[in-house]
């Protein structure tokens, strides 16, 4: 619900400012999610002070609040991107409180339950992207009105399981750490370090593949008409994917799935239809792949501090993607095709790792490990 209400919002939004014109809003608009990582460091230490479940909530309240005046504003590109802002800091934030939340009630089942969890918001995404637009078309307050409403319908419904969870309920209170002592405990971890160095060719393979997709998409023969179907398909391998991680062997995801995502990019290289099949085959081995290091990450990840070193995580992976997108615009101006093939080679590198962090033998260490953590619940 909450991401549908996020999706019902900003589509409608992104059709608002893209019908003014100005270039530089527009592009400002689709890199913005981007710019959240200082005010995420920064506030993640909140989340761990108030506690992630009074967090979501109050987050929850604020994201619904924050779309009610979107109706009465002036349709002024400036004005309309600039306020979208804290909403999408409040988005991520709401994220980390959520992360946080699955490694405090289920450390041992994070994996099906991150992999559900990214499976609905994904769902909750693609319906709201195909909604809102028609909406705005309908009447120009109502996507913004049916965003708010979903957001704070979704807080009632969360409220009856979070306040189990509360402070009062739990006892646990924590301080926060600074944003610095974040980025240097995730970094210095010795186990979690392999794996987030995963976690950021992941991140950097990506965004070189898809940051060009929809130029791909066009040249490759497919009507306008169809344009949309691809990504449709890609995500909705990636909800099927991420679904249904928890049921794939470790070893399978972490090696199989990138092999299945270079079978998907060579197929998105072939001329239409074909490369719909190469959409959903892609986006069905990045959604499984991605769910498992999730997982990783979040049972690697040190017990002090979770949220601002989930934060930090997030924070790293979106600068790595940043780079990677930014790689891709200049690489791709001669041959639109090279990032995706950068891409394709970044996945096939994960088979470099099979000696070391994904050697079959240290992956049952690792699970061992975990069963032995502390905070992992049978």
């Amino acid at each position: 619900m909450g991401d549908l209400g996020a999706a019902l919002g900003f589509s409608a939004l992104a059709l608002e400012v893209a019908r003014t014109g100005e270039a530089l809003w527009v592009g400002l608009f689709a890199v913005m999610g981007y710019l959240t990582l200082g005010p995420l460091l920064l506030l993640s230490p909140w989340v761990d002070r108030a506690h992630p479940a009074r967090a979501l909530l109050l987050l929850r309240l604020l994201r619904g609040l924050l779309w009610l005046p979107f109706p009465f504003l002036p349709r002024e590109a400036a004005l309309l991107v600039l306020l979208a802002y804290p909403l999408m800091v409040a988005t991520d934030l709401a994220v980390v409180a959520w992360d946080t939340l699955l490694l405090r009630v289920d450390r041992g089942g994070l994996l099906g339950n991150t992999g559900r969890l990214y499976a609905a918001w994904n769902l909750g995404g693609l319906l709201g992207s195909l909604l809102g637009p028609p909406l705005l078309l309908l009447h120009p307050a109502l996507p913004y009105l049916a965003a708010a409403g979903a957001l704070l319908l979704s807080l009632g419904l969360l409220l009856p399981w979070l306040q189990g969870l509360s402070p009062s309920g739990s006892g646990r209170r924590e301080t926060g750490i600074p944003l610095g002592k974040a980025l240097a405990l995730v970094a210095g971890h010795r186990p979690l370090r392999p794996y987030l160095l995963l976690s950021l060719l992941f991140a950097l393979a990506h965004a070189l593949a898809t940051a060009l997709l929809g130029l791909l998409v066009l040249r490759a023969g497919t009507p306008e008409g169809l344009f949309g179907l691809f990504f449709a398909l890609q995500d909705l391998g990636y909800t099927l994917g991420s679904y249904g991680a928890g049921r794939v062997p470790q070893i399978v995801a972490l090696l199989g799935g990138p092999l299945l995502a270079g079978f998907g990019l060579l197929l998105i290289l072939l001329p239409f239809p074909l490369l719909l099949l190469g959409g959903a085959a892609y986006g069905l081995a990045t959604g499984g792949l991605s769910a498992h290091l999730r997982a990783l990450r979040g049972w690697l990840l040190p017990q002090e501090g979770q949220a601002p070193g989930l934060a930090a995580l997030r924070v790293l992976l979106y600068g790595t993607g940043t780079l990677g997108g930014g790689l891709a615009g200049v690489l791709g101006r001669g041959d639109p095709t090279l990032p995706l093939r950068l891409g394709l080679l970044g996945f096939l590198a994960f088979l470099l790792f099979l000696p070391g962090p994904l050697n079959p033998g240290r992956l049952r260490a690792l699970a061992r490990y975990r069963e032995e953590a502390p905070g992992t619940e049978k």
